[in-house]
């Protein structure tokens, strides 16, 4: 008796939605946007992000406007947009939007949305990455003047956006919210072995300030670091990168014992 061979591949391509409750539209010189056509409930999913899941190296390759088209699903990994716009690519950011994220590419309505409001999402509930900073100019009453790649670290934004973070932010805020100072033992301990064991010395020290006794180097390195530079260096033992995250852990220690 013979037996079908199966395969298991790797899905990296997502497709791009927009709901039939709206419709892109030209925003000159250069944009586009979305316009509710009719009224869209609270809790209605509005659009999904399509695309191909890249690492920041790989993604910096491909051109501005592709670019543009894009979201952060995690610390290495984004979502770039298919080589031509599809309708799920036309949300702006708004520092006043009506609509947040549902989940790592989903975009929700936050509010009752009615016809003729243009669809947006704040780009700090996605994205920690320098690649999508610019200046704003939605024109609400609440325009930051320039969106930056920690925005989601704005108490303001935290508060108001409560639910409709994505995945990737919310795990970041939350570490960040649960992240504790070294007391002057835990660095005299770091300090100690810092010389001979580095990678042990700062990932015992990291698990103590996040209260992850069992985490990985990688995730740590995701939870502390800012930027991929910074996540790329550490990952990779970058001596001079080291010296400066156990540099900052001493500095910054508590006055405990």
């Amino acid at each position: 008796m013979s037996r079908a061979s199966t395969s298991i591949s790797l899905v990296t391509t997502v497709q791009n939605f927009l709901t039939p409750l709206a419709v892109p539209f030209g925003t000159p010189p250069h944009g586009f946007g979305s316009r509710a056509i009719a009224a869209i409930p609270v809790g209605t999913s509005v659009a999904t992000f399509g695309g191909t899941a890249l690492t920041h190296a790989t993604f910096a390759r491909y051109d501005a406007e592709r670019r543009s088209r894009s979201i952060q699903v995690d610390t290495n990994l984004i979502f770039l947009g298919p080589p031509k716009r599809e309708p799920g690519d036309s949300i702006n950011h708004s520092c006043e939007p009506n609509c947040g994220m549902r989940n790592a590419t989903t975009i929700i309505a936050m509010r009752d949305i009615a016809i003729g409001e243009e669809l947006t999402f704040d780009y700090a509930m996605s994205d920690a990455s320098i690649y999508d900073e610019f200046d704003c100019n939605c024109g609400t009453a609440l325009c930051r003047g320039r969106v930056r790649a920690d925005d989601w670290r704005l108490d303001t934004l935290r508060h108001r956006y409560t639910g409709f973070f994505s995945p990737y932010i919310q795990r970041r805020i939350e570490a960040e919210r649960h992240r504790s100072l070294l007391t002057k033992r835990d660095v005299e301990e770091m300090l100690a072995t810092y010389d001979t064991e580095p990678l042990m010395a700062l990932r015992n020290a990291l698990r103590k300030c996040f209260g992850m006794p069992h985490a990985t180097w990688e995730t740590l390195i995701e939870l502390m670091a800012k930027q991929p530079d910074e996540i790329s260096q550490l990952l990779s033992l970058n001596t001079d990168a080291l010296d400066q995250l156990v540099g900052a852990l001493n500095e910054t220690r508590g006055a405990g014992l």
